[in-house]
């Protein structure tokens, strides 16, 4: 979905008029544009380090070129570009709709019908791509938009201007590991043979919600991907046949695009242009994308800083000639793992799952707001927005046993060692009596040195534990990390860091940030994968897998657009 304008975006790129944010990548930001004559396009510009390496401006104009000759249905097509513009741009038509990853995200694996047309799609879509000579490369479900007349392709051939700059963020390419072919892998050719494969991997990830190479840290994913077999258990025929035989290892084995179009065309029950072969939720998402098109930003009417920095609140302006010109949109973000039921005016507007958000329309004025958790209710709340207004909430769970859905403005994640300082207090004093050898003791002078020995253990073991644990906190402004003392706290606006993530690596995970290029750290992080280690999960108390799905959830609210899901050992993750 859109977002508005921020002051320091641009109003105009090239013939087109900047309306509102699309979302962000490794490549750079996305804007929604109308060119003079009314059409909508998605404007993508670089990123300003990759527009001062001459490498990437020469790579980026000949794939830009190549992918220019792309036609088909089920692309996106790239209408206009500027490579020599500081920065450089293309424009691309304009498709209103989830990525499949989103869907599948926010509601759930796709049911096999809708798998088939789908696939049947992507196949005709990479047709047209290796008709021009073009290998898409990185194929994935962030990179297949989902809209009513069918899917489309995304950023076809772009990945190769990406791969020789050393400004490359390495999400860009490690992110998307567990949708390579064997051949990328290996650093070898990439062929059609290769976007084969990854669009094996999609379907399984459409069809399932991971990937069938399962999740982890990048290097074991990539082993698993040219060396062991897939994980098929899940699939149904004919699609585990089909999508057993797109994930050969050896190339020369796997079925052409026009193979694999012919089999799921074969088994779809209907056509894209019918208009139902999305689940209705979905077909609920496309209906609110495409009300974005008449609910954007114009440039002139842009927030000031100090509204667009009022908490909740977040205003676009609407061409008031509209049919929905007195609508406005709530906002609803979940912060726990359980689903949240949501009142509006006290009837049920519908479900926010774990870890999610879900968006709500409203007319303009006075509203009632709760929210219901595993039978708990939280407060009820009331609203009033006003014309075009899009507010934001998000609800956690509070400690204790009947704790209700709460609305939160920051989320704290903090390691808990009660159960390091219940074993090791209790000992102190023994160990200090002990350490005495008092003369009411026969064997003091044995357990005098034992009992020193074991009362400086106890101390080091709190004084380690104690000083290994760290507090995250994070809120709308950005994010602070240290031990809660200000000497030690470390604070970082979102506004300085370009993308934020997270990285599963065996059993840890890291809070990973990247920082603008001019922006000098004091004291500097630890260098990690292109970013900054920030933390580990365990520092902060997010060990556990549902833990560490919070801080994610939490990251990917309060971080907004700078938060950069890793597709690799997170395939299906919220």
């Amino acid at each position: 979905m859109a977002d508005p304008l921020r002051d320091s975006d641009p109003a105009h790129i090239g013939p087109y008029t900047l309306h509102a944010r699309l979302g962000g990548g490794g490549m750079g930001q996305v804007f929604l544009g109308r060119s003079p004559g009314g059409h909508t396009v998605a404007v993508k510009v670089v990123r300003p380090e990759l527009a001062d390496d001459a490498d990437f401006r020469r790579r980026f104009a000949t794939e830009v070129a190549s992918a220019r000759k792309v036609g088909g249905f089920y692309t996106a097509p790239v209408v206009d570009a500027d490579t020599d513009a500081t920065p450089p741009w293309l424009a691309t038509a304009y498709i209103p709709g989830p990525t499949l990853h989103r869907a599948v995200t926010d509601h759930g694996p796709l049911p096999a019908q809708t798998v088939a047309v789908l696939g049947a799609g992507l196949a005709e879509g990479l047709a047209a791509v290796h008709a021009q000579g073009i290998v898409h490369r990185d194929l994935k479900p962030a990179n297949v938009l989902l809209a009513q007349e069918g899917p489309r392709l995304i950023d076809f051939g772009i990945a190769r201007a990406l791969d020789t700059t050393s400004h490359t963020h390495s999400s860009t390419v490690l992110g998307t590991a567990a949708f390579m072919s064997p051949e990328q892998a290996r650093a070898q050719k990439a062929g059609p043979a290769s976007d084969v494969f990854s669009l094996g991997c999609v379907l399984a990830f459409a069809a399932t919600g991971r990937s069938p190479f399962g999740d982890g840290p990048i290097h074991a994913v990539l082993y698993r991907v040219v060396h062991e077999d897939p994980d098929l258990a899940d699939l149904l025929a004919p699609l585990a046949g089909l999508v057993q035989a797109c994930l050969a290892k050896d190339s020369g084995s796997r079925p052409g695009v026009e193979e694999v179009m012919a089999v799921l065309a074969a088994a779809a029950p209907s056509r894209p242009g019918d208009g139902g072969w999305l689940p209705p939720d979905i077909t609920e998402v496309l209906a609110r994308h495409t009300l974005t098109l008449t609910r954007v930003e114009t440039p002139q009417d842009r927030p000031s800083e100090r509204e667009a920095a009022e908490p909740g609140k977040r205003p676009v302006a609407s061409d008031p000639g509209t049919a929905d010109a007195d609508r406005a949109e709530l906002v609803i973000g979940n912060l726990g793992l359980e689903p949240l039921e949501v009142l509006l005016d006290g009837a049920s507007a519908g479900t926010v799952p774990g870890c999610g958000r879900r968006r709500f329309p409203l007319g303009a004025g006075k509203h009632t707001v709760q929210v219901v958790s595993a039978g708990r209710r939280g407060a009820v709340r009331r609203i009033e927005p006003q014309r075009n207004d899009i507010l934001r909430e998000a609800f956690d769970i509070g400690s204790g046993k009947n704790a209700a859905p709460e609305l939160v403005e920051q989320a704290k994640f903090r390691r808990n060692n009660k159960a390091v300082t219940a074993l090791a207090l209790p000992l102190l004093p023994a160990a200090a009596l002990m350490a005495t050898g008092s003369s009411e003791i026969p064997v003091g002078d044995v357990l005098g040195p034992i009992g020193t020995l074991l009362f400086a253990v106890n101390v080091y073991v709190l004084w380690v534990f104690y000083k290994s644990v760290q507090q995250l906190v994070l809120r709308g402004s950005g994010l602070e990390f240290g031990n809660g003392t200000p000497e030690r706290t470390r604070s970082i606006l979102w506004s300085d860091l370009t993308q934020v993530s997270v990285f599963e690596e065996e059993d840890r995970t890291r809070l990973v940030v990247w920082p603008r290029k001019d922006l000098q750290l004091d004291p500097p992080l630890e260098d990690f994968q292109g970013g900054k280690h920030v933390c580990t999960g365990a520092q902060v108390g997010a060990q556990t897998p549902d833990d560490a799905e919070r801080l994610r959830a939490a990251l990917r609210w309060f971080a907004d657009d700078r938060w950069v899901e890793q597709n690799v050992g997170q395939q299906g993750g919220r």
